[in-house]
């Protein structure tokens, strides 16, 4: 098996923020209700701004010496499950569920699934990179962690 690096989960994350985009501009280029819009196209523009965090940690991501094979391989099948799984396996993946939606409620939805994913992988991704990059992925993560309470507070204001 490949011994997962931490290079191959910038090239994740890069792709994450690649498909949450399109999925948040395609959602927000449908929508009707004002609010639901003005969050979507602010979700879509910090995907952007993530994605060119993390084109800046691409070219100089190193592997901590404290992961032994065995994890490293161990998170390599965890994120192959999580891959095959995600809301936004893809670009085409991505742009399909947006425009499959029907209300702005479901799109709320697949939104708060994806951040809550996103979240849990940049925490993995987060232990393998250097110490002193971990402090740009604990950045994302915050942002990621606005972006899951603003996404809640519209569906606790939205109607049933």
């Amino acid at each position: 098996m490949a011994v997962f690096t931490a290079a191959e989960a910038i090239n994740m994350a890069l792709r994450i923020e690649q498909n949450g985009e399109i999925f948040y501009k395609g959602i927000a280029q449908k929508t009707q209700d004002p609010a639901v819009k003005a969050v979507f196209e602010d979700l879509a523009v910090q995907e952007q701004r993530h994605y060119h965090a993390f084109m800046k940690l691409s070219g100089y991501v190193m592997e901590p010496p404290s992961h032994s094979q065995q994890e490293l391989e161990e998170y390599v099948q965890y994120l192959q499950v999580a891959v095959d799984n995600a809301i936004f396996a893809g670009p085409d993946k991505a742009l399909a569920l947006a425009e499959s939606v029907t209300d702005p409620r479901e799109a709320l939805h697949m939104a708060l699934g994806f951040e809550k994913d996103t979240i849990l992988f940049y925490y993995d991704l987060r232990e393998l990179m250097r110490e002193s990059d971990r402090p740009i992925i604990s950045e994302i993560i915050r942002e990621e962690k606005a972006h899951v309470r603003r996404i809640a507070g519209l569906l606790g204001g939205a109607r049933e």
